[in-house]
């Protein structure tokens, strides 16, 4: 019996599709939801869904939307009681993550295109490098490798800018 083409689909990027719903909603159990709905969303639309490596960037795409869409929807629903340690960040934390990840994005787009995906996945959407390497499919070490260089064209980058003011 072959399996079907959503079977195979959520074998293969389901592990890394709920990393990335985690990555964003921060809560395990919301991540497992939005990784069932992003399949349904799938299943929906399968005859467009890319064949090969770009599959996985489609998903990835709709994952993100979902979970944003879920965020902003958040502020609609009631709050439920948090414990101290699952407090909202303030608004002071979060202009300054905010800035960060826009100052981060613009390095990004002078690194070498080898560099960018694991740049911007690590920098900018927050995950850890078990996780980039998973879903670029890299070795853990390649991954740090390849921060390490990022980091090294961002300060020459920084030190050139601040020369500037």
């Amino acid at each position: 019996m072959t399996e079907d083409r959503l079977t195979i689909l959520y074998k293969t990027y389901g592990p890394a599709i709920y990393i990335r719903c985690r990555s964003i909603l921060s809560d395990e159990a919301e991540a497992h939801d939005a990784t069932q709905e992003t399949f349904v969303r799938v299943y929906r639309h399968l005859s467009e869904v890319p064949s090969d490596r770009e599959a996985l960037y489609w998903i990835y795409r709709v994952a993100t939307n979902f979970c944003l869409n879920e965020l902003r929807n958040r502020k609609n629903r009631p709050l439920v009681h948090r414990t101290g340690a699952e407090e909202a960040p303030s608004l002071n934390d979060l202009e300054r993550r905010i800035v960060n990840r826009d100052l981060a994005a613009r390095l990004i787009e002078a690194a070498h295109p080898k560099v960018k995906p694991v740049a911007w996945l690590y920098h900018v959407d927050g995950m850890d490098q078990e996780e980039v390497a998973c879903i670029l499919d890299l070795s853990r070490r390649t991954v740090a490798t390849r921060l390490a260089a990022f980091a090294t064209t961002a300060q020459k980058l920084l030190r050139r800018s601040e020369s500037w003011v």
